[in-house]
């Protein structure tokens, strides 16, 4: 099974985690993963007139999908998902811009909006020429800058691979693995 663009399962299994040099191949298929299955694509529509929603969604997706790396989950645990966006919104270099409130505002009025009615919800926009995000003037909504959220979002990604490549960070490799174990239906 493709776990990547350029990876399978079969070359996950044959990662030696012993040496740090299988660390670091098994972060090079976490890398090629999450830009194949979601940064790239964004790039290939970003410029699409209508794409925010679809880039949204993907965010969306990859927020959540992230956390689960970061918490060692196979899937979010029921009734988590707002807790685990706001934890990935308020605990990552993206608190510069959500406090908890604004974070669940973001999960309800846009992810929410987006994956479950296909809109999002009150006044909200999607933008590109506004700050990362803000509130609607009349407080009903908020205003995303969908390439500014992309750029962070990626920076964050980026953040999350440094702290993987060290060593030292062992708890938080281990639930990466355990995560990837999932995916590549390792026991």
């Amino acid at each position: 099974m493709r776990i990547s663009p350029r990876y399978t399962t079969e070359h996950w299994k044959t990662i030696d985690f012993n040496t740090e040099e299988g660390w670091q191949k098994a972060i090079t298929m976490l890398n090629d993963r999450i830009r194949g299955r979601f940064f790239d694509p964004i790039r290939l529509v970003e410029n699409e007139y209508g794409a925010g929603f679809a880039i949204l969604a993907l965010h969306s997706l990859l927020i959540e999908t992230l956390q689960q790396f970061r918490e060692g989950t196979v899937d979010t645990p029921w009734k988590k998902c707002e807790e685990y966006f706001v934890k990935f919104l308020t605990e990552t270099s993206f608190s510069k811009f959500f406090d908890r409130k604004l974070a669940e505002e973001f999960y309800d009025l846009i992810r929410c909006g987006i994956l479950h009615q296909g809109e999002v919800k009150g006044s909200s926009l999607v933008r590109c020429d506004v700050p990362l995000v803000r509130r609607t003037k009349d407080k009903k909504g908020l205003e995303i800058n969908r390439r500014l959220l992309n750029t962070k979002l990626e920076s964050v990604f980026d953040e999350y691979l440094a702290q993987l490549r060290n060593p030292a960070n062992g708890e938080l490799r281990d639930r990466f693995r355990k995560k990837m174990n999932h995916i590549c239906r390792v026991p």
